[in-house]
């Protein structure tokens, strides 16, 4: 599954994040055909439950897969994808 990010910019706004896990891991993922078709269906599924989620939550929803950089609808202030990778591994 492609990891989502939730993250609370420093002006108070939510942003959820999406980055597909070829682009998170940076790495070529390998399947066979059926489970590429298995795989497509439920990232599609969880793509939408994550966005209706943030909608609920009055979050701001970010699909991450061709951006190197997310910027606050709120207040502007930009964050790079790689650093929010290297916050996950932290702690």
């Amino acid at each position: 599954m492609s990891p989502f990010i939730f993250m609370p910019c420093e002006c108070g706004k939510s942003i959820h994040i999406y980055i597909p896990k070829e682009k998170f891991f940076k790495e070529e993922i390998e399947v066979s055909g059926w489970q590429v078709e298995y795989s497509e269906k439920v990232r599609g599924e969880k793509f939408e439950e994550s966005k209706r989620f943030a909608e609920k939550l009055n979050a701001e929803f970010v699909d991450a897969k061709s951006l190197e950089q997310v910027t606050c609808s709120n207040c502007g202030r930009v964050y790079s994808v790689s650093d929010l990778k290297q916050g996950t591994q932290e702690g």
